[in-house]
């Protein structure tokens, strides 16, 4: 993503840009710090700014902990117009919503509702109407519920024949009023039903293959609510109602609404505004309980999802530990290819078979269970030694070790037929150094979701260390066809391929250079 301006530029007076963070139709975003220190977030306006000036002006002195604050509308010398704005480290909804496809867990999505509630509440009892509510539009900082993006937000007495009645809002969002130029408050009543509705189910009521279906959907037809939990189907289909005389007459009523389903379970989250309080500032609440906060909420596909998945990563390992195998084969054995190849390739579908079908269904649980992994991890490690025994050309019958000369030896092997001791001492070596291997590495860690990059050179060195140090203390004699060259280039490999066939999802935006502050 190319931005006009790159890190350490200061087109605003008194503020040094750090990075660009996101760009959309009225302009761009960067993170930028003050001369005096504070983080905040610069909004550079494009096209029709006027547009978004006006909406901006009038949130310009609300405060509310469940909004995005506004500090300053500033110009510089260029002649462009900068919105100087908080500073949010959490992510967009719509990004949590992703890693939710059935939806958010009831009271998770109750308890983020209410907070919305009062934000639009909040404005509502100043006169604006926010006609933009949508997922991209909502984020969240330690649980913190912050409606933002004011491009489109307007006076309710303000005339209704202005350029801002134009391309109001996003179609899965839009009330059937706005076709008519009504833009008050029961639109922003409408688009949260849409958003409770999503929260809950993971989806919108109304799709379509272009946005004049959606838009004819949101006019003619009745939303299907048989997703959502029976003593939801009443609130949202009153504020999904057709007609704007049928719904709530206010934010207020509709949170009471909700919260009043599970009184006991709302002993802590603030209650809503009354219907006609007074313009006031209040203080910032108490966060929400950890349990609410979106970085610990488990990504759960489906069945079916976690299975293709699974099945796509297993596929791809196969794949691409093929093609490394054939670069290894090239620098390390050009003299006799192919019983290494088949060996080496083998063991490294092992290895990352090994890694990826346990850490898929560790899944995305806490990282205080490292021990118990990595136990486990030792023990699936001693099974694929014993597979590299096998695939080295070893007879594993128990019978060949209790021989006192045995068999057990490939053909070819360095040294010619071995006792039952030495045989015993060769599957030792195999099983301790693969054991010891999987158990050093953290391997769960790259195969998980949301690690912080979708491939990184460091895991592959780390394994590549180990492998090549456990060599020395283990002489692995025994590797005829593997060699204890094949035996780390597999692991190395592993730790690559694990890397590229798990799927990531970007971590969460809890640090600062995770901003996600994104426009419309």
């Amino acid at each position: 993503m190319k931005f006009t301006y790159g890190s350490g530029q200061k087109p605003l007076e008194g503020y040094t840009i750090k990075r660009g963070v996101g760009k959309g139709g009225f302009g761009e975003v960067y993170f930028a710090v003050s001369d005096g220190g504070k983080e905040v977030a610069l909004k550079l306006l494009r096209g029709d700014s006027g547009v978004e000036m006006r909406g901006i002006a009038h949130c310009i002195n609300l405060k509310n902990p469940n909004l995005v604050g506004v500090y300053d509308l500033r110009g510089d010398k260029a002649g462009n117009q900068w919105v100087v704005m908080e500073y949010v480290s959490g992510e967009p909804m719509h990004v949590v919503l992703d890693r939710h496809p059935n939806g958010l867990p009831l009271d998770l999505a109750r308890s983020w509702f209410l907070s919305l509630a009062r934000a639009v509440g909040y404005l509502h009892d100043h006169g604006i109407v926010h006609r933009d509510l949508k997922p991209a539009n909502i984020f969240l900082e330690d649980g913190l519920i912050k409606v933002g993006d004011y491009g489109l937000c307007k006076s309710m007495s303000s005339s209704q024949r202005t350029p801002q009645t134009q391309s109001v809002g996003t179609v899965h969002y839009m009330a059937p009023e706005i076709s008519t130029g009504n833009y008050n408050k029961q639109i922003d009543i409408y688009a949260c039903g849409v958003l409770l509705y999503e929260m809950i189910t993971g989806n919108v009521p109304f799709e379509g293959e272009s946005p004049g279906e959606i838009l004819m959907k949101h006019l003619t037809s009745t939303p299907d609510l048989s997703a959502l939990p029976a003593e939801y189907r009443a609130i949202v289909a009153k504020a999904l109602a057709k007609d704007p005389g049928q719904r709530y007459g206010s934010m207020s009523e509709f949170a009471q609404a909700v919260e009043a389903l599970a009184p006991a379970a709302a002993q802590n989250v603030p209650p809503p505004l009354p219907r006609s309080a007074p313009p006031v500032v209040r203080a910032a609440p108490v966060h929400q309980p950890a349990a609410n906060i979106p970085e610990v909420i488990p990504v759960t596909p489906s069945t079916r999802g976690f299975i293709g998945e699974l099945s796509g990563s297993l596929a791809g390992a196969s794949v691409l530990s093929l093609l490394t195998t054939v670069f290894w084969t090239a620098i390390v054995r050009p003299d006799d290819p192919f019983r290494w190849f088949g060996a080496t390739y083998f063991l490294t579908v092992a290895v990352t078979w090994a890694v990826l079908i346990p850490s898929k269904f560790w899944g995305e649980r806490p990282r205080d269970d490292a021990w118990s992994r990595r136990l486990t991890l030792m023990a699936v490690g001693a099974c694929v030694g014993v597979f590299a025994l096998w695939l080295d050309g070893w007879n594993l019958s128990p019978r060949s070790f209790g021989l006192p000369v045995m068999s057990a030896a490939p053909t070819g092997h360095p040294h010619g037929p071995v006792t039952s001791r030495e045989a015993v001492g060769v599957a030792a070596s195999y099983v301790s150094y693969f054991a010891l291997a999987f158990g050093l590495c953290r391997w769960w860690r790259y195969a998980e979701r949301r690690r912080r990059h979708w491939f990184s050179v460091l895991p592959v060195l780390f394994a590549g260390f180990w492998a090549a140090i456990l060599t020395l203390p283990l002489e692995i004699e025994g590797l005829t066809y593997i060699s204890a060259h094949g035996a780390a280039a597999a692991l190395a490999t592993a730790a690559a391929v694990v890397q590229f066939v798990s799927p990531h999802d970007p971590p969460p935006a809890s640090l600062p250079r995770r901003l996600r502050y994104r426009a419309a």
